[in-house]
């Protein structure tokens, strides 16, 4: 069911793609990655697969992202977390008894982490596809290369190739500055699993294999794919892991 639902900023609405009864057990935040959105193939996977064992599922667009009509400056690491927050708060209305539980990928598993770190969440497992950990300091070069537009425009186009690309405000750079996971503490209880592609060329799997290293969460290194994990072995064990931790 697709449906917008209100942000806590600027009364701006937020599409989701919303599939829970209200009976559930567990429903799950599906977070997308950077440039991408709620009908990303991953994101439609896992809320088929989610359904497959009982779990309900809600996707949901980032500001300046798939069906949100936001503007640029709209961007930034706060307002994303601002919405994810509204969207928790959503799903408890429409599964008052229901765990909640989040699976982020790339740059939406970072906001995940930031999310569960800080002092407003309603869950506390999270799985991560491919978590761009690097994200305060990934986007260095792309304000190097557009920062001509950003001051005669207010805005630089960044395009990653797929996608329509996207306006990055100077504030959505600002708002990433000193927010490293590794300096985050997530709350007690927390539990994480991470899958990472070994030829990953946007996340270094070093890096990833290094926070799953500092909080001591399992990961699974998947050969032969890269940040899109889509090979077969990838996708087969996304499926296992995901339904094994969000299935007990």
């Amino acid at each position: 069911m697709k449906t917008f639902i209100p942000s806590s900023q600027a009364g701006r609405n937020i599409p989701c793609d919303c599939r829970i009864s209200g009976n559930e057990k567990k429903v799950c935040i599906i977070a997308h990655g950077f440039a991408s959105s709620k009908q990303s193939g991953t994101a439609q996977m896992m809320l088929d697969h989610l359904a497959s064992f009982g779990v309900g599922g809600i996707a949901f667009d980032f500001p300046c992202h798939g069906e949100s009509g936001a503007e640029f400056g709209a961007l930034t690491v706060d307002s994303c977390l601002s919405d994810m927050r509204a969207v928790d708060l959503y799903a408890k209305t429409l599964a008052k008894d229901a765990e909640i539980v989040y699976f982020g990928s790339s740059f939406g598993a970072y906001i995940t982490l930031c999310h569960l770190c800080s002092c407003e969440h309603e869950g506390k497992r999270a799985f991560l596809r491919c978590a761009a950990v690097d994200m305060d300091h990934a986007f260095d070069d792309v304000m190097d290369t557009i920062e001509g537009q950003l001051e005669t425009l207010g805005y630089g186009i960044y395009d990653p190739g797929f996608g329509d690309g996207l306006k990055l405000s100077r504030g959505f750079f600002d708002s990433l500055k000193g927010r490293s996971v590794f300096d985050m503490e997530l709350p007690e209880g927390a539990e994480i699993r991470m899958i990472h592609g070994l030829a990953d060329d946007v996340v270094d799997p070093e890096a990833a294999k290094s926070y799953a290293a500092k909080i001591g969460c399992p990961i699974y290194l998947i050969p032969g794919t890269g940040h899109s994990i889509d090979n077969e072995e990838g996708i087969s064990t996304l499926r296992e892991k995901t339904a094994e931790f969000f299935g007990r």
